[in-house]
């Protein structure tokens, strides 16, 4: 269960030179080996020019942080971004609001009374937060702090961030393929009590948590998106829960990807867990007759 929470949350949490196409004959059981790149070249005879996609990771380590010539050369040749939420006007307070447990229910309810005067423990010697700062907050986002703060401790960045302030600072404009109520419907759908589990998995075995982190980043790093996707499909029932959490998502924005890549080129920045597999965005595009193309980026 740590591994499946860990995997989860940062999923929600390379070649030299040329480029690399998926075949459309391989779609069904997509290899592993195709998937070298976090960077993606959309082409299409309804499309004035080409558009990007590229898989992101939430939060990483400012160390594992990169951004190569081929993708600023990218960025810039795009006039519009696109991420799973719009970072722009009020996603973010909504987003806060959305984090909050029904009033009837606490953090102090969900779990017994050993669980609870552990995770106070834990919090107190481990973060520098305390527990009444969480007690309404849903379990799932308390593991992301703990995971965060724990495992990743000193300076990290956030992509979305980077290119949010890239193209604003260009006077280009951004848009969400999502609503903040979408995507938090989407998280509801694991009950609060499968969270506060999860929850204790992860404030339990913390150093195991973070060794699995760690080869997380390690794998972003290498580019190999085949190998982040192994991880999910070692556990048949994360499996599952990110079929629904994105599968689901994934098929729903490729008609709002549609519309947007006909009128300008774009650059799609979403959580690198969504790009592979038989159900990634990857696989949809091309089924909608899409050309997807790896672009290789040197770091």
């Amino acid at each position: 269960m740590c591994m499946r929470y860990c995997l989860f949350l940062f999923w929600i949490l390379a070649g030299i030179g040329g480029q690399a196409q998926v075949a459309t004959d391989s779609l069904e059981v997509p290899a592993p080996s195709a998937y070298g790149s976090l960077l993606w070249k959309i082409e299409g005879d309804s499309l004035p020019a080409p558009s990007y996609l590229f898989g992101t990771m939430h939060i990483i380590p400012k160390d594992s942080f990169f951004i190569p010539p081929e993708l600023e050369q990218v960025l810039d040749s795009c006039t519009r971004l696109v991420m799973e939420i719009d970072l722009n006007g009020p996603s973010m307070l909504k987003s806060m609001m959305g984090m909050v447990m029904p009033p009837s229910t606490s953090l102090k309810k969900l779990l017994s009374e050993e669980d609870y005067a552990y995770l106070k423990t834990f919090m107190k010697d481990s973060l520098p937060v305390s527990i009444p700062m969480y007690q309404m907050i849903k379990p799932i986002f308390i593991s992301q702090q703990v995971a965060a703060s724990y495992c990743l401790q000193g300076a990290s960045e956030s992509y979305e961030l980077y290119f949010m302030q890239k193209f604003n600072a260009a006077g280009k404009e951004t848009s969400g393929l999502e609503t903040v109520d979408e995507q938090m419907a989407f998280l509801d759908e694991i009950p609060l009590e499968e969270q506060a589990a999860q929850l204790m998995e992860t404030v339990r075995n913390p150093g195991k948590s973070c060794e699995q982190v760690k080869q997380m980043i390690a794998l972003y790093r290498k580019q190999d998106l085949g190998g982040l996707l192994s991880l999910i499909e070692q556990d048949p029932e994360l499996a599952d829960q990110m079929g629904s959490l994105l599968g689901q998502r994934n098929q729903n924005w490729i008609p709002v990807l549609e519309k947007l890549m006909k009128k300008e080129p774009l650059f799609i920045a979403v959580g690198a867990g969504h790009l592979p597999g038989n159900e990634g965005v990857i696989a949809l595009l091309l089924r909608a007759g899409y050309t997807v193309t790896a672009v290789n980026m040197k770091h």
